[in-house]
Formats: structure tokens, C-alpha cells, sequence
């Protein structure tokens, strides 16, 4: 055996569009992701047949001013599970079918708790509570959260202690009434985008490890969020779909594939206000990721199998034997440092891809349980050598917008 290859094959590099619930309405969503994730005409051309997922509000106490839609559509007309912060379902059922079919796979944290005065706050411990209760419920499982908004959204912890700013940050203070990361890590959230910036495009790893307030452990993940800074210090934010030609450049695409590097682009993909909500220049950015990806040079993925494969793909043990001619491989554990090592499942190994010199003689076994042949692939050399893998998910490019 010759080791772990870092992507699937034939993939250079591996990236994923992490988008941010705000002022997503469902026409808006529903345009985006036709376009983004199926394979029909859309009104921004043919669907480009991407794994692409976003992320959803529970709640939405904003009072910002300013409509979120072309129509006049206001603030409270945001995408939310709840009617504000009661107990009412508005847009539940829909979010459930987008967290099922994979078109959802992020918290952006509890809800929209952006006041005009940040000082205020609609949070509650017990919105906490109940959002969690709910998601069981019907069977919405999230492992991807990220922070949001200004200092009223006290539920945000990713960063607390950092520097001064970040004080706001309540959700992992066990002395806080906002205090809730006792509800949430259980629930199964296992990255953590903090609200940390960067201008960096691609990784080695996305991953690395937050300690809490509360103690506990999380993982902490990068996204490119700005250009870098101006000569007074400003960030050069780049995150809504105006910039999308700028994050999706060639020269960064090549980068990534040059280098064999994880990429996740922050993005605000419902920000605009226009009947058609992607920009021509975003449409074109987007049409050329998807050309490296069907030309096989870069993997998209949506961000929480993105995630998992990273830590997967650090931390999977395993061991070969020969047998009656066979190179075998025993998958045994994943050795999180973070969660504890666990047990390998099917779903753990999902695109990874092992090198080995004869591929039509090796075998992959799960606990001494071989897999079937139907969910494996043996690959020609790379360049480097043979390699045989578990098969990455299969493309899906089914419209989910009019399903009831």
C-alpha cells in the first residue's frame, strides 16, 4: 500500500460555497439553487448541477430597515422556520425538505437577531431550546454552524475571549442566561465557523480546533471572507455575489489545484435585490467552477461534507494484510482529536481514496466487513500510482423547489 491520496480521484483540490441566510426570501433561494445544484433551464441559463448547500434562520427578530427583495419585501419576510421568535411554524416544512434533500446543511446560528441598536437582543436560551427540540423532531441533523450578524446576536460563541469585540459572544458562557452550547454540541454541531476573517483562499487543512468558554471542544473552520485590508486598516469584504468573480478567479481556482488545497468561499448568495438574484460577472464565475469541476480538477462539495471528508481524510486508521493474494484493507477508526475516536462508518469513507499497486487485487473492509464492489472504484495512475476508492456521493440534480 502507498497511502492516502489527500482528494477524491481524479480531484486536485476540494471546495465549497458556504452561503449566509441573510435576507434569503424563497423566491430568491429557489432561483439560486435551481440554477446552482439541477441540471434544467433556468432564468440565469442552464443549471449547473453543483452540490451546493446553504444555510437557514430558526428565528428572524431583525428590525433592520430596508426591504431583502426586489418586490419591497421587508425584514420580517426573511426565511424563517418561526414566525419571530414564538413557536409558530412559517417556513418549517420548507426547511425541512431543503435540510433533507441537502439543499440546507448550516445553522446560521439560531435566527436574525440584528437590532438597529445592537445593545438590544431577542435572544432567549429558551429559543435555543426549543429549536433543537424541533429539529429532532423531524429529523433535521446540522453538524455546520456559523456566526452572524452584530453584537446582538448574543448567541454567537466562536470567538468569544479573542479580543474585546467579541465579548458580545454569550452563547458558550456557562454564566451567561444566553448560555446554550450545552444544548448544541450534544445536538450533533461539530463545526464551527467564528466569525474570524480571512484572506487567505486555500488551505492545507479548513480545520482546526476551538476551545470554549464552557470547556467543551469544537472544530473551527476557515472561510475567505476579504480581499485584506485597506491602508486605514478596513476590511475589503468580499462575501456577497458581487464579488463572486473576484473569490471564484482563475488565478485562485489554479492556486487551489496547484497546490492541492481545501477552499471555502464565505458568501451572502441571496444578497442582492434583483429579479435575477447572480449578477452576470457571479454567473460566469460560477459557470467556470463548474467547468474544473466536470473536467475533474476540483471537487465542489457542500461544506459539511467538505468538512467531514477533511477530518476523515487526516485521522482515518487503518491497517493492510495479504491474503491469498490480496492487498486488504481493514478501515477501523476515525481518531478525532477533538470528539474522540470513533468507530469507521460507510459514510465516513465517502471518497476516500487509497493508493495501492494493483488495484484489481485489494480489497476494502470495514471492521473485517468487505465492501461491495458496487460502491467502490479502481483508477489508472494519477501520475503517481493506481489508487482504488469508496465512491464519492452520486450527483443529484433533481429540483426540489416545487416538492410538497
Amino acid at each position: 500500500m502507498l497511502g492516502l491520496r489527500k482528494f477524491p480521484y481524479p480531484y486536485q483540490a476540494m471546495l465549497a460555497i458556504s452561503s449566509d441566510a441573510d435576507h434569503e426570501t424563497l423566491r430568491k433561494f429557489n432561483l439560486i439553487h435551481q440554477f446552482l445544484n439541477t441540471t434544467k433551464m433556468t432564468p440565469m441559463g442552464r443549471g449547473l448541477g453543483l452540490d451546493v448547500a446553504d444555510s437557514f434562520f430558526m428565528y428572524n427578530a431583525s428590525n433592520l430597515p430596508g426591504a431583502i427583495d426586489y418586490d419591497g419585501t421587508p425584514i420580517h419576510g426573511e426565511l424563517s422556520y418561526f414566525r419571530g421568535t414564538s413557536g409558530e411554524v412559517l417556513d418549517g416544512r420548507i426547511i425541512d425538505r431543503y435540510i433533507h434533500c441537502g439543499w440546507m446543511d448550516t445553522m446560521h446560528t439560531y435566527g436574525d437577531f440584528s437590532m438597529r441598536d445592537p445593545r438590544q437582543t431577542m435572544f432567549r436560551r429558551t429559543l435555543a431550546a426549543q429549536a433543537l427540540a424541533t429539529l429532532r423532531a423531524h429529523h433535521d441533523f446540522v453538524t455546520v454552524w456559523t456566526d452572524h450578524g452584530n453584537p446582538s446576536n448574543v448567541d454567537n460563541f466562536g470567538s468569544y475571549g479573542v479580543r474585546r469585540f467579541f465579548r458580545y459572544q454569550q452563547g458558550a458562557n456557562p454564566n451567561s442566561p444566553y448560555y446554550h452550547t450545552d444544548l448544541l454540541i450534544p445536538y450533533g454541531v461539530r463545526f464551527v465557523w467564528s466569525d474570524q476573517q480571512s484572506d487567505v483562499f486555500g488551505h492545507d487543512s479548513m480545520l482546526y480546533p476551538i476551545r470554549l468558554p464552557d470547556g467543551r471542544r469544537v472544530w473551527g473552520f476557515w472561510r475567505y471572507t476579504i480581499l485584506g485590508y485597506t491602508r486605514h486598516h478596513r476590511s475589503e469584504w468580499v462575501w456577497s455575489v458581487d464579488h463572486l468573480s473576484q473569490q471564484l478567479s482563475l488565478a485562485n481556482l489554479r492556486s487551489i489545484e496547484r497546490r492541492h488545497q481545501y477552499a471555502i468561499l464565505a458568501q451572502h448568495l441571496c444578497a442582492d435585490n434583483e429579479v435575477r438574484p447572480l449578477p452576470e460577472n457571479g454567473i460566469s464565475a460560477l459557470r467556470m467552477l463548474a467547468h474544473e469541476y466536470r473536467s475533474g480538477r476540483i471537487l465542489v462539495a457542500r461544506t459539511s461534507r467538505l468538512l467531514t471528508y477533511n477530518l476523515v481524510q487526516r485521522c482515518l486508521r487503518y491497517y493492510v494484510t495479504q491474503e491469498n493474494g490480496l492487498a486488504v484493507i481493514h478501515v477501523t477508526e476515525v481518531a478525532d482529536p477533538v470528539f474522540g475516536t470513533r468507530p469507521a462508518t460507510l459514510a465516513d469513507l465517502r471518497g476516500v481514496t487509497f493508493y495501492t499497486t494493483d488495484p484489481a487485487r485489494t480489497q476494502i473492509r470495514i471492521w473485517n466487513v468487505p465492501l461491495a464492489d458496487s460502491l467502490l472504484a479502481r483508477n489508472p495512475s494519477d501520475g503517481y500510482a493506481p489508487s482504488i476508492m469508496v465512491k464519492w456521493y452520486p450527483e443529484d440534480h433533481r429540483d426540489y423547489s416545487g416538492w410538497t
